[in-house]
This record gives structure tokens, sequence and C-alpha cells, in this order.
């Protein structure tokens, strides 16, 4: 194999590649990423840590066409040092790979292709197409709520289900829950998908980092246990979370306007910040109080001291208070982009709800943040 590409294309490619493949794995080959080249002058790359894996596409100029295996995050690294702005690659007999660029005459390691596991192919996958951008906004809404307890394995990941023309996004950890919904038009949509499928956070983060914002539409698709997201030149499997996703409706409680406050986001964030600044390192904990057009923030602790702070809310129901951890209040301010959010706190003890205000026409999100005990 001997091929010759653009330096700042193979860079943006190999960086794709860098999530999967790994430097602790027990097996060595999957540190590594597998280069193919065609006769016809394209240039495929592929990592896979077994769950994940990540095929992409370039072209190059082919003198030789051939397969190997060689270190991702060594070629990578090498290659985005490049000052050169054409790079050849040649393959050795003894499995070596030869870089030259410019000045620069360097050798890596490299594998046996062949000891490359074998990776799934998408062709007979039936596929909904949506906005790139759209699946970004679901994903940034929701993989902050998304559980890190391995022990339960089924909140590891998040909800993606289509229904009546929306897809739909959820995520929890027990003491949050996130909700996103968009219009798309779903066509012939995987059953799969319509039953619902629980995605690894992993695999949204991967999506999310790799995803070329400047195309206008990817394919989701499902396959084998496995949901494909095809985009640009990039193809990716994610192997699926098996399990049941618990049944999130039910913990939602009924919403009423009269409850609900409205308050600007960036001044309720900027504010909870501040006071958080007294909140007991442990347990993070602050308080909301809604009365007739003030949210009263507070904080209180024993090595700290104390913290009170009022802003002004369009709201006129009764006085109501609750305790929270404030990370998971600014987790949600943070990830909504909208001036303004309602903010619906029902009691104690029961979920404390926030909506977005005139966001998207077509998308809609829903944010539940369990309170703590005062």
């Amino acid at each position: 194999m001997k091929i010759t590409l653009d330096t700042a294309t193979l860079t943006g490619e190999l960086f794709k590649l860098l999530g999967i493949v790994s430097s602790k794995s027990t097996m060595p080959i999957l540190s590594n990423a597998l280069l193919e080249a065609d006769a016809d002058g394209t240039l495929s790359l592929h990592a896979t840590d077994l769950d994940i894996s990540v095929s992409t596409e370039v072209r190059a100029d082919v003198e030789r066409p051939g397969r190997i295996a060689v270190r991702g995050r060594d070629l990578y690294d090498a290659v985005k040092n490049l000052r050169s702005p054409t790079v050849t690659l040649e393959k050795e007999d003894n499995l070596w790979v030869q870089l030259n660029a410019g000045t620069v005459r360097a050798r890596l390691v490299g594998m046996d292709p062949a000891d490359f596991p074998n990776l799934l192919r998408a062709d007979d996958a039936t596929f909904v197409t949506m906005g790139i951008g759209k699946l970004v906004r679901m994903i940034d809404r929701t993989i902050f709520s998304v559980s890190t307890d391995e022990g339960r394995p089924n909140l590891t990941g998040a909800l993606l289900k289509a229904e009546d023309g929306v897809l739909m996004m959820v995520s929890t950890d027990g003491h949050r829950l996130s909700k996103v919904e968009v219009n798309v038009d779903l066509g012939a949509t995987p059953s799969a998908l319509l039953e619902g499928v629980i995605v690894p956070r992993k695999g949204l983060a991967e999506l999310r980092r790799t995803v070329d914002l400047t195309d206008e539409t990817l394919q989701i698709g499902i396959l084998n246990s496995n949901v494909v997201f095809k985009h640009s030149n990039t193809t990716m499997f994610v192997r699926l979370i098996d399990g049941t996703f618990p049944v999130f409706r039910s913990v939602v409680p009924e919403e009423k306007d009269a409850r609900k406050a409205v308050v600007d986001r960036a001044e309720l964030m900027s504010r909870i910040k501040f006071v958080a600044l007294f909140s007991s390192a442990k347990t993070h904990n602050l308080s909301l109080q809604l009365e007739d057009g003030t949210c009263t923030i507070s904080a209180q602790d024993a090595d700290k001291g104390e913290c009170l702070e009022q802003i002004p809310v369009n709201y006129a129901g009764a006085s109501v208070k609750a305790g929270y951890n404030y990370k998971y209040l600014v987790d949600v301010l943070s990830v909504v982009d909208t001036e303004q959010v309602s903010v619906e706190i029902i009691d104690t003890l029961s979920p404390t709800i926030i909506h977005e205000i005139a966001g998207e026409p077509d998308e809609r999100s829903l944010f539940i943040v369990m309170p703590m005990r005062l």
C-alpha cells in the first residue's frame, strides 16, 4: 500500500477515530486504526472498541492499494504536527508504515490488518433522515442527565424513540430527567425505533464530538442491535443497551399554569451560582421560594455562613419553597438557550418542572429536577 493525500484532511479524519481507539484495551489491535486504500482513489479509515465502530473515507492518490493497521493515536499525533501540506504513507513488508512529508521521514509500527475485527455494513439498514443541528440540540439537552451508575445499565444511555411524526430523546439518572421532542418526517421508520432504543452515553458523546455541523442532514438507522448514524463521509455503529427504559411519563406531574413562574434564564443561573457559594460542599443544597413576583434563593452552611438573594419573576401563585442540589439546576439552565424559562415548583417532595419559553417552533423540551430535603 502506498498513498498520498492532504495532511489537514487526514488529520481531520483521524480525529474522528480518537475516542474509539484505546491504549488500555487487552486486545492490542483495538488501539489501531485500519487503513484501506482502493484502486479507485478511496482511503477508508476504521476504528472500533467492539461497542462503537467508526468508518470514514476520503479521496487519496493511491499508487498501490492495500490494507494496514497502525496505532491510531500515534498516527494522529504525527500527522497533526506535520508542516508539509501533503503526506505519503507506505506499507513495508514487515507491517511497518513509512511516513514521508516534506523533510520528515518516519516509520510507525503496524499490525496485521487480518487481526482487525470484522465491521458491520449499513447497506441493509432502514434510515430516518433529520437535520444534524436538531440531533445535536437533542444530545446537548439530554446527555448531562444520563446516569453514570453502572449498576443501573438501562439508565446509562438515552432513550431514542419515534412516534407520530416526532423523534424523542429522554434521559434520567433518578435525580433529574430531560426530554426533547423534534418534529421529523419519519417515512419508513425502523420498527425498533418505534419501540424505543437506549443509546449509550459514550456513543452520543462521540457523535456529538465528531459530527460536522456544516452538513445539513444525518441518517439514523437500526441494524443488528446497533444504532447507525450516517453523515457526510462517516458512518458510526453504536451497540444499543439491552434493557428497558423506565416508564418516565408516570413521574411527570400534571402541569398547571397557575404554578408556573417565568424568569430570566441567565439571571436565575447567575444568582444560583452566587448563592451556591454558601451551600454545603457535600450536599450542594440551596432553596428556591416563589412568592408574588419574587424568587428568593437562599443557602446556608455551618462552615461557610448563609446567603439570600431575591430576583423578580412573573408569578402570582401561592407561596411555595423547595430545596435542590444547585448543580442540577445549573445543568438545565446551561443547556437551555432561550431568554426566559418557566419554573413550576409544586411542593418539597414533587418534581419541579422547567420549560423553555419561546424555543424552536418544531422542538419541545421538558426538564425535571427532584427536590432535596431542606
